[in-house]
């Protein structure tokens, strides 16, 4: 299939160099015949092309004419990159001098060399260009025009994230499977310290998924302390998987051992530290597409060497049943998921390929008919869906997908949906994920970055807008899945399903490779390889890059390949270092003149070379995660600089702000001496998604501040300021206006007694209530200590994240902080916070008034899904439970003074999770009632609290826990409806004296009751078919519980210091059980 992407590559690359030519005539000195020869020899292969990929399937002699085509292609580009490189650096020179006010022409030997040389480089070029022409001739190939097909675009308008793409929490048919697995998981009747449970199933199955499914379920997270996620695909090393599960807890790569015994011991030592006041640890570890078990045994004795406690599980999802065998110690412990119904593939097409339209019924026979033709293979469904999605919605198009000779395997429909890219460019943009291993998780700027630095992207300031349309359309068709955003909804990671990866190698073979030790490349694939990821050493590697050297484009390296060989990579473009091994880069670094992408983020390289001054074409420059990393003076002359990317104070450079090209820049810190002042922000109004301003201390005054002219940068996303607790801020602030378009703002440690007045400052003249900032979807406000009010936010009508933290002067949330304007209407309804989702209240500790607007035609918080309130020991009640429809979690933690929580709480249908932890005064709660979608009940240290008042239906409730409530004396009868109830503890509760009948729990798998002295009756009836642990203790009163004899499913039971009449009830209860 590479040859698919071959004519891509030379359709978009010659079209590209006619382009630079073009643009290059004028600034070349003395070359503009030349270079008009160049052109018109570009054009003239450009006409054969079409004919020459059709026929290359059938000729081998045209294949080679491709391939050699391809290469003086290159070639042509990098010699006009020299002359774009050759203008780049006599700019930045004639710039220093004039700053120097020394002004010294170029040497004319220096001009005329450089010419002489460009001069026989395009002669060479057109000399071979020459030759394929007449190739072309002898060939018999056609020139003729190139049709393009324009398909319908998968995005449209100014906003490139507004594409529709596939929502990966919506997973259809397998609730059913999540429920088996966590079951194989969480009860077992063995006592195995490491016990496997494989999901095996073919190709696209969703073997993955429904383990990501299982990883994030609610029981197996309060099941296992600590959980990993290694994808270990091909290639089965020990060593890898152990650094993968050190770097769950840590991502500083110079702290992980690199040798087998000493990670073993560290891994132990984490695992320990979890552990916490628990007498046991269990962990979790998925191991995803497993193909070879040669080494588990060896991977076994290690993870039983980290935690020797029983109970441990990994789960290994395979294609292969020899694999799920040999791994699988214990019968009947692995699943197999079952295809998906033809309804079910369906209903995946459906939801893309309609695009929220209505389908006509000749269309809806037509999509079943394709639905059917899935197999019922999830992958199939969703690749199918993403193609008619970007098609037109008509019956002719859908039956030409429905009669295409693609269903015979999912490689081909995989190839199919390659082939409906809508350009040259972006095939390329997919054959380029063939660098990074399977289940790399990619992060979105950093992909388009590299996919710039290729010139992928071409060569404008829109180069970032263009890559996130390639993107997301990708994403539209499913070949990137499992998407990660932000609170503002931006794409942040996502990752490639390892079938799509395979396509990616495929098509990309013959340019990309990845070196690893298990690797069978030959030494004459490297001839023209563009780009390589070196995972590995080996005696191979030395002759290896002397070949591939001159031509690579791209090069990932894990080893320092500098050492490896003395000629230099003369046409690289992106260098990437990874890990600790790679210790200084050449002095001669800046000879890379092609160079656009370097990234040496989390290595143990200690200097950045003077000659890195000289990368004038350098695009992305990473320093992460550098602790000891010094810089030179000089960074300013890499005036193409676009992103930029440190952590660390020391690592920014001076006078950043000649860098005006910049668009990305996370954090600036504010300095007090020249080169490092706010102002230096000024320049760069290009900069776009998030940046953090640091010590802002070091501002002056107002003026000083508003010289950074943030109020300019319509382009970014997200701000943070971080006054560092500076005691003189309030004017400062005022100068740090941001641009209206603004989605996020979060202050910390502002110590000004009042809020900025742009934060709810209106748009222009307007009186229509809008503020400048009425964009905002979240607003953080942490340790502005000094802050006596608030603003009022309400204003805000996007805004759907507030959290307040560590604002301990504000006494009061009243009118000030709700909309100021009203209605002129009596019957109009004013919505208070209308879009906010999450509100979070953190350690405001002389908040003692919370107070709702007191109006019949207010709705307060419509959109209202989660509320937390942390550490606010003076607040007294929570009022708005009544008006919170949308409610789906509430947690109360540490309110000492708290003794109320509004009434109407029967409003908040769609509650789902409720937790109030440390709330001494709280005497009461409203009535529990109706709450039928409530999963999660939790009440702790609420010492006066009398009743836990279920009265009604709360059908859903999974787990009750109710923990040191010591005045506790009843719950509700209402519990009794709580049938689905799976986990039930009451502890430390020493005045209950009564439970709700609790007949027909047939679900209910865990009973904890502890320290309830006056507790007799625990009514239990069987059946109780799922009851599998069972713990009671310090209940002196308690009377045994009939029922739990005999019960097939009990492993575990813990009965200590109870009533009398239990000891002749365990006889027959050990008989019949089997416990761990």
């Amino acid at each position: 299939m590479a040859e698919a992407l071959l004519g891509a590559v030379l359709e978009e690359l010659v079209s590209k160099l006619i382009s630079i030519a073009a643009e290059q005539t004028s600034l070349a000195w003395g070359f503009q015949k030349e270079l008009k020869r160049l052109r018109d020899s570009l054009e003239m292969i450009e006409d054969f092309l079409q004919d020459a990929m059709e026929s290359q399937t059938k000729e081998k002699a045209v294949k080679r004419w491709l391939t050699r085509l391809k290469d003086v292609a290159y070639e042509a580009n990098d010699v006009l990159d020299e002359f774009a490189y050759e203008i780049l650096r006599r700019k930045v020179e004639l710039r220093n001098q004039i700053w120097r006010k020394v002004l010294d022409f170029p040497s004319s030997n220096n001009s005329i060399l450089f010419r002489l040389k460009m001069a026989n480089k395009i002669k060479d070029i057109l000399k071979s260009l020459d030759d394929l022409n007449n190739l072309a001739d002898q060939f018999g190939l056609q020139q003729r025009a190139i049709d393009r097909i324009t398909p319908v675009p998968a995005y449209g308008g100014p906003k490139v994230e507004t594409i529709s793409y596939p929502d990966d929490s919506n997973i259809v048919g397998r609730k059913h499977d999540v429920s088996k697995v966590v079951d194989l998981l969480v009860n077992p009747k063995d006592e195995q310290i490491v016990s496997v449970v494989p999901i095996v199933g073919m190709a696209g199955l969703g073997k993955t998924t429904l383990a990501k499914l299982v990883y994030d379920d609610l029981n197996v997270k309060r099941h296992f302390d600590v959980k990993f996620w290694v994808c270990v695909s091909d290639h089965f090393d020990v060593k890898r998987i152990l650094k993968e599960m050190l770097e769950h807890f840590t991502d500083d790569q110079i702290s992980i051992p690199q040798n087998m015994s000493a990670m073993i011991k560290k891994l132990k030592e984490k695992i320990e530290r979890a552990k916490g006041e628990k007498d046991q640890i269990r962990y979790l570890l998925v191991l995803d597409d497993v193909w070879d078990v040669a080494k588990w045994k060896e991977l076994k004795d290690c993870l039983i060497g980290v935690n020797q406690n029983e109970g441990n599980r990994v789960i290994v999802t395979t294609r292969s049943e020899v694999v799920a065998s040999a791994m699988q110690a214990l019968p009947n412990r692995r699943h197999q998921p079952g295809r998906l119904k033809d309804e079910e593939c369906w209903s995946i097409i459906k939801e893309r390929a309609s695009r929220g339209c209505l389908v006509s019924h000749e269309l809806e026979l037509i999509g079943m008919e394709n639905a059917k033709l899935c197999q019922g293979v999830p992958l199939v469904a969703k690749v199918i869906a993403g193609i008619m999605c970007n098609i037109e919605m008509s019956q002719g198009t859908w039956l030409k997908i429905q009669n295409s000779d693609v269903w015979g395997s999912i490689e081909s429909v995989l190839q199919l949906s390659f082939d409906h890219l809508s350009s040259p460019s972006l095939k390329k943009c997919f054959a380029y994920c063939a660098m990074f291993p399977k289940d790399y998780c990619f992060e979105k700027e950093q992909l388009i970055q590299l996919w710039m630095a290729e010139g992928f992207l071409g060569s404008s300031m829109e180069m970032m807008d263009t890559g996130n349309k390639y993107l997301n359309e990708l994403l539209s068709i499913s070949l990137f899945q499992d998407v990660e955003k932000d609170t503002c909804g931006n794409i942040l990671t996502f990752k490639m399903h390892d079938m799509v990866h395979d396509l990616a190698l495929s098509v990309s073979k013959f340019d990309t490779l990845i070196f690893q030790e298990n690797s069978t490349s030959t030494l004459n694939e490297f001839f023209h390889i563009r780009h390589l990821n070196v995972g590995c050493d080996g005696e191979l590697l030395p002759r290896m890059l002397t070949m591939a050297a001159p031509k690579l484009h791209s090069l990932f390296s894990e080893i320092d390949v500098f050492k490896k060989l003395s000629i230099t990579f003369t046409s690289l473009r992106v260098l990437k270092f990874v890990g600790s091994n790679i210790l200084e880069l050449p002095t001669s670094l800046g000879e890379l003149k092609h160079l656009r992408y370097l990234d040496i983020s989390k290595t143990s390289i200690i200097e950045l070379p003077k000659s890195t001054t000289k990368l004038y074409n350098l695009q992305t420059l990473r320093l992460l995660g550098l602790r000891r990393l010094t810089i030179p003076d000089g960074l300013r002359n890499l005036i193409n600089l676009k992103h930029l990317y440190f952590d660390r104070k020391p690592i920014q450079p001076v006078l950043i702000g000649n860098l005006t090209c910049l668009q990305t820049l996370p954090i600036f810190f504010v300095g007090s001496e020249k080169g490092h002042r706010v102002k230096e922000l000024g320049s760069l109004n290009e900069l776009r998604g998030e940046l953090r301003i640091r010590d802002l201390r070091h501002v002056r005054d107002k003026q000083e501040a508003h010289g950074a002219y943030l109020h300019l940068k319509e382009k970014l996303c997200k701000v943070i300021f971080d006054f560092s607790w500076s005691n003189n801020c309030q004017e400062e602030i005022e100068g740090l206006q941001p641009h209206s378009n603004l989605q996020s703002l979060i202050v910390r440690n502002y110590r000004g007694e009042s809020f900025p007045s742009w934060m709810f400052k209106p748009v222009g003249d307007s009186n229509t209530g809008l503020l400048l900032l009425n964009n905002l979807m979240e607003l953080e406000l942490i340790n502005c200590i000094n802050c006596e009010s608030l603003p009022p936010l309400d204003q805000l009508r996007n805004l759907q994240l507030l959290k307040l933290e560590n604002l301990g002067n504000v006494k009061c949330m009243a009118n000030e902080f709700y909309c100021n304007e009203s209605s002129d209407s009596k019957n109009e309804v004013i919505r208070v916070f209308p879009a906010l989702k999450k509100l979070t209240l953190v350690g405001m500790g002389s908040l003692e008034e919370w107070t709702t607007m007191e109006t019949t035609n207010t709705i307060m918080f419509p959109c209202l899904e989660e509320l937390h309130i942390f550490h606010c020991c003076s607040l007294r009640s929570v009022p708005l439970m009544g008006q919170c429809s949308s409610l789906k979690k509430l947690c109360i933690l540490a309110c000492e003074k708290l003794s109320k929580i509004g009434d109407g709480f029967t409003t908040s249908t769609c509650l789902k999770e409720l937790e109030l932890d440390y709330c001494p005064n709280l005497s009461s709660i409203p009535n529990l009632e109706g709450f039928s979608s409530l999963l999660n009940l939790s009440v702790f240290r609420c010492d006066k609290l009398n009743v836990v008042p279920i009265v009604g239906s709360c059908s859903s409730l999974e787990k009750l826990s109710i923990i040191h409530c010591e005045n506790l004396s009843k719950i509700g009868d209402g519990l009794n409806t709580s049938t689905c109830l799976k986990e039930l503890e009451l502890s430390f509760c020493r005045n209950l004296t009564s439970v709700p009948n609790l007949e027909g729990f047939s679900a209910l798998q865990r009973l904890k009751v502890v320290s309830c002295d006056r507790l007799e009756i625990v009514p239990l009836k069987a059946p109780l078919p799922s009851l599998k642990e069972v713990m009671i203790s310090d209940c002196p009163n308690l009377k045994p519980i009939p029922s739990l004899d005999g019960l097939s499913s009990l492993t575990e039971l813990t009965i200590n210091r109870v009533g009398e009449g239990w000891s002749c009830l365990l006889p027959n209860m050990l008989r019949s059980n089997k416990f761990v």
